[in-house]
């Protein structure tokens, strides 16, 4: 941190006299597998956030598709295939270094999370591959993740955001263009707001697989 703040908490002890102890019926529901409940979730699903780690930062990313998009190969496997995207490879990179990743899964009008931990490769088995297949078209490679936790996680975010609710959701009219966000950010002078918007919307509706 910049500076100290004296009201840090700096250990887990101090951390536990604030908050009480979780229940033990919620923690016997933490698997080292996927359970029915967790495969019928994971079929639901059409996006998931990815977090990793190196010794040099963390990340998070997001990962879209059709529902079921994340394929399990068995109830100790799954993996995720790469698509095209800004080829920064910050996830892959990171599995690549670390070998872990921390999944969120989220299935619209659930108000449940899906978690899953475990260790993870980069692959490009053609039998993976062949699984994960869209629109006709392979993934480069994709990430297989050995499943060491699984937990369903309490959807009280979902409720407090009212992120199902689109009467809850705020104006986002007044946002401006991606393209004029990253002219303004980038300080890009070599296209128009209007070409980077151009270019942007280009990938989305043309490079998605």
């Amino acid at each position: 941190m910049a500076e100290d703040d004296p009201f840090q908490i700096a250990t887990i002890d101090e951390l536990r006299i604030h908050y009480d102890a979780p229940n033990p019926l919620i923690l016997r529901s933490k698997l080292d597998f996927l359970h029915d409940h967790m495969l019928h979730y994971m079929k639901l699903a059409p996006i998931v956030c990815i977090a990793s780690d190196t010794p040099s930062g963390l990340d998070a990313s997001p990962r879209g598709g059709e529902p079921g998009f994340i394929k399990p190969l068995d109830r100790k496997t799954l993996a995720f295939a790469d698509w095209p995207g800004n080829n920064k490879m910050e996830t892959f990179s990171n599995v690549i270094e670390s070998g872990r990743v921390g999944m969120l899964f989220m299935a619209p009008q659930l108000d449940v999370f899906m978690r899953i931990n475990g260790a993870a490769i980069v692959t490009r088995d053609p039998a993976v591959l062949d699984r994960l297949i869209e629109q006709g078209k392979t993934p480069k490679a994709a990430v297989k993740v050995s499943v060491e936790e699984a937990y369903f996680h309490c959807g009280k975010a979902f409720r407090r955001s009212g992120l199902w609710k689109p009467e809850t959701w705020p104006d986002t009219s007044g946002f401006p263009s991606v393209g004029k966000v990253l002219s303004d950010m980038a300080k890009i002078t070599e296209m128009s707001v209007e070409q980077l918007d151009a270019f942007y919307n280009h990938g989305l509706e043309h490079e998605l697989y």
